[in-house]
């Protein structure tokens, strides 16, 4: 599972990715897929009447919508559309590697050593960058 921190101009496609948990690839498993709104608000009579969710039954004023495999497409081909910069990397320190999300490797690297300073914190910036390696996931 990855996530990125992602906002979507698309208000409509932005419903989908924060529903699936804002994932790389839409196509695959995700560790969420459900959307809550207010079930008798104009939000839930859009998604009732879309092929991109199922589900909207009222459960105490409240709806929970799934987004369908449609729906997963449809976002899939949004964010080729826009180009979303975001990719996979993987980054190799000290034998270990780690898959991170990023728009570019520099970022994937700083990413890295955010991660692994939290519990390595003697580890200077400068010996970091010397010992990991990026590239980019297939």
């Amino acid at each position: 599972m990855t996530q990125i921190n992602r906002y979507l101009e698309d208000e409509h496609m932005d419903r989908i990715d924060h529903a699936l948990g804002r994932p790389l690839d839409p196509m695959a498993e995700t560790y969420r897929n459900h959307y809550v709104t207010d079930a008798n608000g104009t939000e839930a009579e859009e998604m009732r009447a879309s092929p991109l969710w199922r589900g909207g039954n009222d459960v105490t004023g409240m709806a929970t919508f799934h987004v369908t495999g449609d729906g997963c497409k449809a976002l899939t081909d949004h964010l080729k559309q826009i180009r979303d910069p975001h990719r996979a990397f993987v980054v190799t320190f000290d034998g270990f590697d780690a898959t991170v999300v990023s728009t570019s490797p520099a970022k994937a690297r700083y990413e890295y050593w955010l991660r692994v300073s939290d519990c390595w914190p003697d580890l200077k910036f400068s010996e970091f960058l010397r010992g990991a390696k990026v590239l980019r996931a297939v």
